[in-house]
């Protein structure tokens, strides 16, 4: 093992640890790689070009191994802390034997003295920065000050200077029996949230399944509209409703929808038909071109549009959240709405979670005072010191969809609260008395697979219409920690193929066949499908296999399946993908073992709020223990410049 010195333990590597900074770490990455577990070759190259111009010191080769797999792994800097002094890439086996000796980086000071003494800061010509203790990739460290610049930008000003009389007015037809009035009961949040947005360029209406945000945003959406209307009827607002995946855009489109037929007759006509239904993904409003990684839309082309709406913003990675920024007019107001307790993006950063910090730190003196004058309310929390760092946030916390009675709410609350041995009580108890909302699986998938597959899959093959099918494969999913292994999504899928062809019904060897759910996996904007969207395939009246997807617009989408991007069999699905949809049952299975990386509450949670009727869950006590304990933690230096 190599000590904070650089002296490494193996005599065969010991002299690649040389001070001299001209002779490389390692020589190779064969050599490294038996070093240093979970190594990737573009960490190594990553690491040995840059120090072909800082020198190779062993201590900054690896400090930049560690940022390459960082980046990897989601986070959008390195931290000085979570590093110094630690074995970075150590691994033994159960049995205790080594198989990688790692390495052992300094105490934070020799760190920062050693990336100190280098040309690292901001203003100089280098592919990494270090900046306050934390060592970025430029382009991160980039993306990173432009969103803090934009989001404090439209934070110091309005959207509109409506004055509070007519913001209450219009409040007040929107929320005529609400109980904000001091004494009349639990706080209205929705009203609230209304209130905390609409006279602000930049908001974030954050809350968990069933909460109303999109029924909220809706109502956002009026108030704007409305006081809008009565300032300037010949000058309409331009409204851009966006998500990060198809399956996103599509259900935010649906709610929307839904919400405006629910509030006829509570809100003039004029207004409800002002306000958009059809929902884009985030990259057809920034326009896509072709084999290129920029957009149409950029600071030089910017979007024609006053309101834009952003939901399931969790899924939003930092670079993309910056380019949606950059394009945007000066004027233009900004929504942000999500669930900040799931899973972050799959790329780098975690938007949502650095811009909406919980709990909530409360509000400044002079936003009090205005939603106290619009809304009634004197309950509201205040910042302490005064400060208002979140007077762009709003919460909202009661649940129609789980009310705190039922199985699926107690549980999803017990574990994003890293309760472990309280929510596997849950799921015991559950089983026990027979909930009808929660139950557990036994441990074999002989046991409960083949009980699941012939309740909700078999029934795919004798609907007469698509639709039906396409509603009946919307019931039901299985969802998985993990694509490889034995509960994995791949095994997972054969395992159901296999069973549905032992009937004659599917084809387990790859071909497809009627019936056959699939799910895009890439985008492919000439289509119109996109990287999670689910789809059929499906016999047409000549008797051809098709591939078909639902469309707001034409109902369906037909298409030959030798034009479709490449797609997968979708029986089950990765916890991950799944963000953005709902079932009405979902069975959430988990690996065996307790050592995944993947687990944590963040993955668990995401999969209980998945379902919106009935549960089941296919898990070991230890491996569901281990995974409400584990926590999804990004590093990110977003917040940290948001509080200044």
């Amino acid at each position: 093992m190599l000590d904070n010195s650089g002296a490494n333990a193996d005599p065969n590597l010991a002299r690649d640890s040389s001070k001299d900074k001209n002779i490389p770490v390692y020589g190779s990455f064969a050599r490294a790689k038996a070093q240093l577990a979970a190594l990737e070759p573009i960490d190594y190259f990553f690491a040995r070009e840059l120090c072909q111009g800082l020198g190779f010191e062993p201590q900054l080769f690896h400090l930049l191994l560690a940022l390459s797999e960082s980046l990897r792994n989601g986070h959008t800097c390195l931290p000085l802390e979570s590093i110094a002094g630690q074995c970075f890439g150590f691994a033994s086996d159960d049995e205790g034997l080594v198989s990688h000796h790692g390495f052992i980086f300094a105490e934070q000071e020799s760190l920062h003295q050693l990336l100190s003494a280098l040309a690292l800061a901001p203003d100089q010509d280098q592919a990494i920065v270090y900046y306050r203790q934390k060592l970025y990739f430029r382009r991160y460290f980039t993306f990173e000050g432009e969103l803090a610049g934009f989001i404090r930008s439209k934070s110091a000003g309005a959207f509109a200077a409506f004055e509070p009389d007519e913001i209450k007015a219009c409040l007040d037809t929107l929320f005529p029996a609400s109980a904000n009035e001091e004494g009349a009961g639990e706080i209205d949040w929705q009203h609230i949230a209304v209130a905390n947005a609409v006279n602000k360029s930049f908001s974030v209406i954050a809350g968990g399944p069933g909460t109303g945000k999109t029924y909220t945003v809706t109502k956002l959406l009026a108030a704007l509209i409305m006081l809008e209307q009565a300032r300037s009827p010949q000058k309409p607002l331009t409204i851009a409703l966006v998500a990060p995946t198809g399956k996103a855009a599509q259900r935010l489109s649906e709610s929307i929808a839904k919400a405006v037929k629910g509030f006829r007759g509570l809100i003039p006509e004029k207004v409800l038909a002002a306000i958009p239904e059809q929902a884009l993904t985030v990259h057809r409003l920034l326009g896509v071109i072709p084999n290129q990684v920029n957009f149409r839309h950029h600071r030089d082309n910017l979007l024609q549009a006053d309101l834009v709406l952003i939901d399931e913003v969790s899924m939003v990675d930092l670079a993309l959240m910056t380019r949606v920024f950059r394009a945007l007019p000066q004027h233009s107001k900004v929504i942000l709405l999500g669930d900040a307790d799931q899973l972050p993006s799959v790329a780098a950063g975690s938007v949502l979670n650095d811009v909406a910090p919980r709990p909530h730190p409360g509000f400044s003196p002079k936003n009090l005072a205005y939603l106290e004058q619009v809304t009634g309310c004197r309950q509201l929390p205040k910042a302490k010191g005064g400060k208002g760092a979140a007077d762009h946030i709003s919460y909202l916390v009661k649940s129609r969809r789980f009310d705190g009675q039922g199985g699926i709410g107690r549980l999803a609350a017990a574990v994003i609260a890293g309760q472990s041995s309280e929510s596997w009580q849950l799921l015991t108890r559950a089983q026990e008395e027979g909930d009808e909302q929660l139950s557990l699986l036994p441990g074999e998938l002989s046991a409960w697979l083949p009980r699941l597959v012939e309740q909700y899959y078999l029934g795919l093959f004798h609907c007469d219409q698509v639709g039906e099918a396409f509603s009946l494969l919307g019931r039901f999913r299985i969802l998985c920690a993990m694509r490889k292994g034995e509960y994995g999504v791949e095994n997972i899928n054969q395992l159901i193929k296999q069973y549905l062809a032992d009937k004659g019904l599917a084809n387990a060897s790859g071909r497809l066949y009627h019936g056959m759910p699939v799910m895009i996996s890439e985008n492919d904007y000439r289509l119109g499908l996109y990287n999670g969207d689910i789809g059929m395939i499906w016999r047409n009246d000549k008797g051809h296999l098709m591939a078909v997807f639902e469309d707001a617009e034409l109902g369906f989408k037909w298409l030959m399946p030798s034009r479709l991007p490449q797609f997968e069999t979708v029986y089950a699905m990765t916890i991950h993908k799944t963000q953005g949809s709902e079932f009405d049952h979902v069975a959430m299975l988990l690996p065996g073992q307790t050592d995944n990386k993947l687990l944590s509450r963040e993955l668990l949670y995401t999969g209980i709020t998945r379902a919106k009727s009935r549960l089941s869950i296919a898990s070991k006590a230890n491996v569901w223990s281990h995974g409400v304990e584990g926590r999804v933690k990004r590093f990110s230096g977003l917040n940290l410049e948001l509080s200044e």
